[in-house]
């Protein structure tokens, strides 16, 4: 179901308050994992002996700068935190690698580890394949914590991060007789980066299969794309499917909520990928009477609200009912 603002008649089509509303995601804003990481951080916070996140606990901005009024601050790196002088060092909902626990360990502090278990799951999987013999492809952005993360616990070498063909170091497929052919390994796995777009990944997996398969060659496809993200994704596609234009709430960092903006440009219909409500230009709002909302899963309920009492200070009718109740004990499987 989608929020639809105004008075609305038995097919659902906004009445009383004229063609224009505001459109909500049925999925948005924070998930499990984000929720998990904040709480775990927020009772970890002390002004007294502060904590440092190595690197932003999730990616919004707004989020980081009120923990730090809760005696969590952010440093880039286990070093840099222990020479400030902190005592506490944590890892963020991206995850980390093992040298994350020895470093710390190096300096003395106490390291809290917010990981999300979703997150946890990709990193024994690509461990597991490596154990088992595969080359593991990470499909994922090179440079996220997340992938990084993924990389160090999968403990090879053989392991290879990329969202292209052309990010891989073969150019050719199983049994090419091309001189000079870099040709794939007969067990080749993929994981994802738990924030990819289901669609563009399954395009990368059957690229790579026709370059693997052939020749005795053995593919393992093992979707890690996290349920919350692909059902921010489905709900992102109905909303498309009803807005004139769609507004994408998230950290400019956030990979998922980036990928909610590509995925409602890909349907045709303008969208934008905002951190807050000034970010907005009016102009993307003439002549559209459908204002979609969605937000990334690190996008917490206040900075959607005022994106929406931003919309209807334009002269849009508030959504009724407002923001979708969260059931803060369900989680997802894993």
């Amino acid at each position: 179901m989608l929020a639809v603002a105004g008075k609305t008649g038995p097919e659902g089509d906004a009445t009383a308050m004229g063609d224009r509303r505001i459109i909500l995601a049925n999925e948005m804003g924070y998930c499990w994992g984000v929720r998990r990481a904040l709480e775990i951080i927020q009772d970890a916070g002390d002004v007294n002996n502060p904590v440092a996140t190595i690197g932003d606990v999730i990616h919004n901005p707004q989020v980081v700068e009120r923990l730090h009024s809760k005696g969590v601050d952010t440093a880039t790196s286990v070093e840099e935190a222990a020479n400030r002088g902190y005592k506490r060092v944590a890892i963020t909902a991206h995850g980390a690698g093992p040298e994350r626990k020895a470093e710390a360990e190096k300096f003395g502090l106490e390291l809290i580890d917010t990981t999300c278990p979703l997150v946890t799951k990709v990193q024994r999987m690509a461990n597991k394949l490596a154990k088992q013999g595969y080359t593991v492809v990470v499909y994922g952005d090179y440079y996220h914590p997340e992938v990084k993360g993924i990389m160090a616990w999968s403990g090879t070498s053989r392991i290879y991060p990329a969202k292209k063909i052309a990010d891989l170091p073969w150019d050719a497929p199983r049994g090419s007789r091309k001189e000079g052919a870099k040709t794939p390994p007969r067990k080749v796995a993929i994981v994802s980066q738990t924030t990819k777009n289901t669609d563009e990944m399954l395009r990368f997996v059957a690229e790579l299969t026709a370059l693997v398969s052939p020749e005795g060659g053995e593919i393992r496809i093992t979707n890690t794309i996290c349920e919350p993200t692909f059902e921010r994704q489905n709900a992102l596609k109905q909303l498309a499917r009803e807005a004139d234009v769609i507004l994408a709430i998230g950290g400019k960092k956030s990979s998922n909520t980036a990928r909610l903006a590509e995925v409602g440009n890909l349907m045709g219909v303008p969208s934008y990928h905002i951190e807050r409500a000034e970010d907005i230009d009016v102009a993307w709002l003439e002549g559209k009477d459908a204002v979609g909302i969605t937000a990334g899963a690190s996008t917490p309920d206040d900075v959607i609200q005022s994106v929406i009492d931003f919309l209807v200070g334009c002269g849009y009718p508030a959504p009724i009912g407002g923001l979708r109740q969260v059931d803060l004990e369900a989680t997802p499987a894993y």
